[in-house]
């Protein structure tokens, strides 16, 4: 059989009993203790020679057997990698959990691990890397530990790191731990045994030994395969120059520097169009403080990091369908008692259990963020997976349902904004939008590097202009986070929002930082007057002040919201600034939570569609999914000052009904009208 690319999960393919032949060295040695019986005697050409001469081949090459193939990762994991296996000491029912035991065996055969290993192998064979999302206890570090050990034994001078953002993934149950298992065990059991004279640490072995070399001088010598850890410790820097067969980084979605440490790692893999070594991120949902960000754009945007997207593209998330991304391991396959004894997976019957699952924990439950940790966890598709379950206040699922929409049809929604530079016409001095094909708005998030960062305008919508052209005073607003340095070593961004309070769309948008800080106060200036917009604007800098009064703008800066007062958020000394909004933790608190009620507020319009349902800034969606209280979120941060002066215009103009009601029931303004009004002492009749 060719190495053909395989569908993933294909519902045609059964497996049957042929599938012992794939693993026919394992059930021998489980039977007599032994691999083989043949006899060693030294010979080249014995039988014994020869039987693990051929067992090599297998677990590099792979193996066919006629009808069906499968990559030698997968032959030398079946064969040769005990791991902690599962079984149900009785029957299991429809209704309840059953007693089991864990113990040390071969594994099973598994229909998710056929698709999981022939992805791998097809991704090597294509120059590429891996990505995957999976459901827990999958045995995917008994895996990863697998795939170092085969390298350490059979490939000589290759080198196999284990990276993760902390020790603890390594070594406490992790992959070193699983590797330095199968290694005792190869050791015993095999002739592939290595000794470790020079490196036999708990986070770095390799196979070699002292020689003399006949002139009184030790060398090392030997195999010379190596197994590293490597924890990044926050230094993604540290992935440099590491030059391997394999890399494999644990607990993806707990990495917060995984994707530099990514794109750091990959020169060291590749050169040219030629890719050398293998390198996989895999995680899993459900992790407290995840951080999915690289993890998720490893998956979704697969080719952009030479990552090996499936063949049969995305087939679990809803909308997505057909779009790239890497490999996705659901929880409705290899599901506890709903696979058959040769390993195929019966999925409807898992997801009826899970759902029961689901329902257990959702009714039973007095932590808010047990069912969503469980989702995670267990996930049916990859949006379960990457879902935010902690750290954030805002509608995470509604918000990554509109980020598939905006993905899906971006044409549509994205690529028709007005892209390019706001310019001042010399005669008249009106602000008019000019096309520029230079212009390159930030849409991606987070932010990787200070390079590039320029930003420029995206117009949403035109603005609304009345019978005479003119745009009606009041109808948007806008909210701005600045920055005050010219120079940076931080991603740290300049963000303004313009919003139509009629319909309360957002319109416009300009995020960047531009070679200066004034230029950037510029462009927000010139922003503000093509929409007739105020701007409330975060006042802890004093340079977008200091640069609107040079400019004589000052009148396009709101004043400093009294419903912070009000509302007890501020003194009333406070407001000596008298032009924006201090960023207080309270203030901040209370801007999110404007935001998360503004996102699930039915539109003025039409009350099926929420206001988050009609962003149409990609990056905007991102940071709301993605905020945390440690992070740096700037559209988050402008989205909020739009917000608050939206809110101080309704306090506004409660205020105002309420001093019309005052004066309408005052007694004075139900007495007759008289003729002789004029601008004397009589006119009221005194």
């Amino acid at each position: 059989m060719d190495r053909s690319t395989v569908k993933m999960f294909d519902d045609e393919k059964v497996f049957d009993s042929r599938i012992d032949t794939f693993r026919a060295s394992a059930l021998h040695f489980q039977e007599f203790g032994k691999y083989t019986n043949a006899v060693p005697n030294g010979h080249p050409n014995s039988q014994f020679m020869k039987f693990w001469k051929e067992e090599m081949r297998r677990c590099i090459e792979g193996y066919n057997i006629g009808y069906d193939w499968i990559p030698g990762y997968f032959y030398f994991y079946l064969n040769y990698s005990p791991i902690f296996i599962v079984e149900a000491l009785a029957e299991g029912s429809e209704e309840g959990r059953v007693e089991g035991k864990r113990f040390k065996s071969f594994p099973k055969f598994w229909d998710g691990d056929y698709y999981y290993y022939h992805y791998l192998d097809e991704a090597e064979r294509a120059g590429s890397h891996g990505s995957v999302l999976k459901s827990r206890g999958r045995g995917y570090s008994f895996k990863g530990g697998s795939m170092l050990t085969r390298n350490y034994f059979l490939i000589p001078g290759s080198k196999s790191y284990a990276m993760a953002g902390e020790w603890e993934y390594l070594l406490s149950d992790g992959l070193l731990n699983k590797a330095w298992d199968i290694m005792d065990f190869l050791d015993e059991n095999t002739p592939w045994a290595k000794r470790r004279q020079f490196k036999n640490s708990e986070k770095h072995k390799r196979a070699s030994y002292e020689k003399n070399d006949g002139n009184g001088v030790k060398i090392e010598t030997g195999y010379k395969s190596e197994i590293i850890g490597v924890s990044l410790k926050d230094n993604p820097d540290k992935a440099r120059g590491k030059r391997g067969k394999l890399i494999l980084w644990e607990e993806a979605g707990k990495f917060p520097g995984l994707l530099k440490a990514w794109q750091v790692a990959r020169p060291s893999m590749e050169q040219g169009k030629v890719t050398f070594g293998l390198m996989i991120a895999f995680g899993t949902g459900g992790t407290e403080d995840a951080n999915f960000e690289a993890l998720e754009e490893l998956f979704y945007y697969p080719k952009a990091y030479n990552v090996h997207p499936v063949a049969s593209g995305n087939i679990w998330d809803k909308g997505r369908e057909n779009t790239d991304c890497g490999f996705f391991m659901p929880v409705n396959i290899n599901y506890e008692f709903c696979y058959d004894e040769f390993g195929n997976s019966n999925s409807e019957k898992a997801i009826a259990w899970e759902e029961k699952e689901r329902k257990i924990v959702k009714e039973n439950s007095s932590n808010a963020t047990a069912y969503d940790q469980y989702l995670a966890e267990k996930p049916f598709n990859p949006q379960e997976a990457v879902m935010r379950w902690q750290g954030t206040i805002f509608p995470v699922n509604d918000l990554k349902n509109q980020l598939s929409e905006l993905e899906i049809h971006k044409k549509k929604y994205v690529d028709s904004a007005w892209v390019g530079r706001l310019g001042v016409d010399g005669e008249t001095g009106d602000i008019g939008w000019n096309l520029d094909p230079d212009a390159r708005p930030i849409m991606g998030f987070p932010i990787r590097d200070n390079k590039n960062l320029e930003g420029c305008p995206v117009l949403y919508e035109m603005p609304y202009r009345n019978n005479e052209g003119k745009i009606p005073n009041g109808m948007y607003i806008a909210g701005t986070d600045p920055y005050d340095h010219d120079e940076s070593q931080t991603t740290s961004l300049g963000s303004t929002f313009v919003m139509n309070v009629l319909t309360e769309r957002v319109v416009a948008e300009y995020t960047g930082r531009p070679a200066t800080a004034d230029e950037y106060y510029e462009n927000v200036r010139r922003l503000l007057m093509f929409y007739n917009a105020e701007c409330n604007y975060e006042n802890a800098l004093r340079g977008m002040f200091n640069y609107f009064k040079k400019v004589n703008s000052l009148h396009l800066l709101a004043d400093t919201p009294e419903v912070l007062v009000d509302r007890e958020m501020m003194s009333s000394t406070m407001m000596s600034r008298k032009k924006g909004t201090p960023a207080t933790a309270a203030i901040n608190k209370w801007a999110r939570e404007l935001i998360k009620q503004w996102l699930i507020t039915p539109t003025p319009e039409d009350e099926d569609f929420m206001n988050l349902q009609k962003i149409r800034c990609i990056p905007l969606i991102k940071e709301l999914i993605y905020w945390n209280k440690d992070g740096n979120f700037d559209r988050v941060s402008a989205l909020g000052m739009v917000l608050i002066l939206k809110q101080e215009r309704v306090q506004h103009v409660v205020e105002t009904e309420k001093k019309i009601k005052s004066i309408a029931s005052d007694s004075f303004w139900d007495r007759p009208f008289k003729k002789n009004y004029g601008y004397n002492r009589n006119i009221f009749g005194t």
